[in-house]
């Protein structure tokens, strides 16, 4: 037995395997709460922080304590904080190198906690997220009339690009014509013909045979065919000359109506339209829409790689990049594949101030195409202190990473409201003080495209305005309605591309803010209107006289092609005897015309 057996390398063996488990059981956790910090930090863009991991073998398992995760937007707060994640580690599948959780429960989850640090990561140069949408609602635009001037300033005027065009069109014309008569029948071809007709003048005196005479008249013959053709392309050329010209006065006829088109939709863009009138609770009850919509987008885009990875095809076997390092993991053909990191049902409590309710997330995976199941969630509660029923459920499907596919479904009633901001329009925000809310939405982001759909119901509300227009007297008429207002209901439908998306919205406060302010909004429309309509008329008069004045010289042109027409016809004999004779030339017999 002493034989097979050293003692003292056994001893050896044994202590270093005994101190590397000791190592191992000392800072094992340590290394988990880096990982996850340090993976978190990068997924957000800020600070996420634990208090404490503890990871344990027998079972295999891990629970975290005092999760924070700073918001990007306002570093002196957390987007979300745990108290506790605990989970089983399926530890078979763990010795195959794939983190399988069968159930983790997760509770005390809140959201927007104050921090006591700032979890920045570093100073922002620029907005993160989405930049503002190009047709988001800056506010009411008819509280204070845009400065006129400013808007020229930065509006291309269709008015002044269409005389810019015609001029050019006009100029360009101009000079094909200019060459085109050039190469019309002109002065040097028409001394040509007063020669010819000299020489039969002298023939017809001179006293000749019949056989001179008939010969004479078959001269004449071919030499009124001459003229008659050059005078048939002269005045073809006259009549498309003129055809130009009635063509670009009537060009400049629409052109001069022109500024009214340019003056409505100025005046819808930076006014206040008819529809703008008719939908007026769109300017308030827009914007903070907008805001939750963006806000979701954004932790969307964040958290995308959570819910999918790059998979590469190498060979025989995927590549993929683990979430947790750098580098690529290759994965080969499994008889029951598994993804490498799946959590099967989590159980979630979250605290907020309307009450305490529970629910679960089931396949938390970012590899839903092994599994073949979308994550699915879902949370709900009943008669809680701040509101009599709610119910949050809805799909993150990549089982297809082609098709991808989000689904989100909302329904609120009787959440009991505690003076808080129905709008978030910067120059009169509305705030409601008390009242009751039933809110129900349906969500569906496919292929970067949204379709959704919110429907809100308020009773016993009371409004009310603020802000820096709230004592104008637009703002003191919308106050004075909004204050005898108990009940309001809002629709709102959002369709488009992610990134492009659009906003209906209906209301009964649409028809309450008409009648308010009406005659209020009609004034100052039209005043907008006439101080648009005199600057845009002063913008566009000169380059619209100076295109009048560039038909000048197709009259010229025209005059010059009449000059030609009227000497050729008063050469003629026989059919064109009332025309005007230049200088006594015409053929000294009459023939008949063709």
């Amino acid at each position: 037995m002493n034989r097979w057996i050293r003692w003292q390398g056994l001893v050896a063996f044994l202590g270093v395997t005994i101190s590397i488990c000791l190592i191992l059981f000392l800072v094992v956790d340590t290394i988990v709460k880096r990982v996850i910090e340090n993976s978190g930090t990068k997924i957000v863009g800020a600070k996420v922080e634990l208090e404490k991991a503890d990871l344990s073998l027998f079972p295999a398992g891990l629970t975290l304590f005092g999760l924070q995760v700073t918001d990007p937007e306002e570093p002196m707060k957390n987007a979300v904080e745990i108290g506790r994640i605990a989970g089983t580690l399926d530890s078979l599948q763990l010795l195959r190198r794939k983190v399988i959780v069968n159930e983790m429960s997760v509770e005390g989850v809140r959201f927007g906690t104050q921090r006591i640090k700032s979890g920045a990561i570093s100073k922002k140069t620029e907005k993160d997220g989405k930049d503002e949408k190009k047709n988001s609602i800056p506010g009411l635009p008819i509280m204070k009339l845009p400065d006129i001037q400013v808007i020229l300033g930065k509006e291309n005027l269709q008015t002044v690009q269409l005389i810019q065009s015609i001029r050019t069109d006009i100029e360009g014309r101009k000079e094909l014509w200019t060459k085109n008569i050039t190469e019309l029948p002109g002065k040097e071809k028409i001394d040509g013909y007063r020669k010819r007709i000299e020489a039969l003048k002298g023939t017809k005196d001179s006293k000749k045979d019949i056989g001179g005479i008939l010969g004479s008249a078959g001269e004449a013959q071919t030499l009124y065919k001459d003229i008659q053709a050059d005078l048939e392309l002269l005045q073809k050329s006259r009549k498309e000359l003129n055809s130009n010209l009635a063509n670009f006065k009537d060009q400049i006829t629409k052109i001069e109506k022109a500024p009214q088109e340019d003056i409505r939709r100025l005046s819808e863009k930076y006014g206040f339209s008819a529809y703008g009138l008719a939908n007026m609770s769109r300017f308030f009850i827009e914007p903070g829409i907008t805001a939750w919509i963006d806000r979701g987008l954004y932790w969307k885009a964040k958290l995308e790689p959570i819910f999918e990875r790059v998979i590469e095809k190498k060979g025989g076997a995927e590549v993929v990049r683990p979430l947790r390092t750098k580098g690529s993991d290759a994965r080969f053909k499994e008889k029951e594949p598994l993804p490498d990191f799946l959590i099967r049902v989590a159980k979630v409590s979250v605290q907020l101030p309307m009450g305490d309710f529970s629910g679960a997330v089931k396949n938390i995976t970012p590899d839903q195409n092994i599994l073949g199941q979308p994550l699915l969630f879902i949370f709900s509660g009943e008669k809680l202190p701040g509101v009599r029923s709610v119910r949050l459920d809805g799909a993150v499907n990549r089982v297809s990473p082609g098709s991808p596919e989000d689904r989100i479904n909302l329904s609120l009633e009787g959440y009991k409201i505690q003076a808080m901001s129905f709008t978030q329009n910067s120059s009169m925000p509305l705030k409601l003080e008390k009242g009751d809310a039933d809110l129900n939405l349906n969500a569906l982001l496919s292929k970067g495209f949204i379709d959704a759909t919110v429907a809100a119901k308020l009773q016993g509300v009371h409004i009310s305005a603020g802000g820096t227009d709230a004592d104008s007297g637009f703002g003191k008429a919308i106050s004075s309605a909004l204050s005898g207002v108990s009940t309001v209901g809002v629709k709102a439908r959002i369709t488009g591309p992610s990134d492009n998306y659009q906003v209906q919205i209906s209301s009964n406060l649409d028809e309450i803010l008409k009648n308010a302010v009406g005659s209020i909004i009609k004034d100052q429309v039209a005043l907008f209107e006439n101080k648009l309509r005199a600057a845009i008329s002063d913008r566009v008069s000169g380059p619209l006289q100076e295109a009048k004045e560039s038909l000048g010289g197709f009259e010229s042109l025209g005059g010059e092609l009449e000059s030609r027409i009227s000497q050729l016809t008063g050469m003629q004999g026989g059919g064109a005897q009332k025309q005007p004779q230049l200088g006594g030339f015409q053929l000294p017999f009459k023939l008949p015309v063709p």
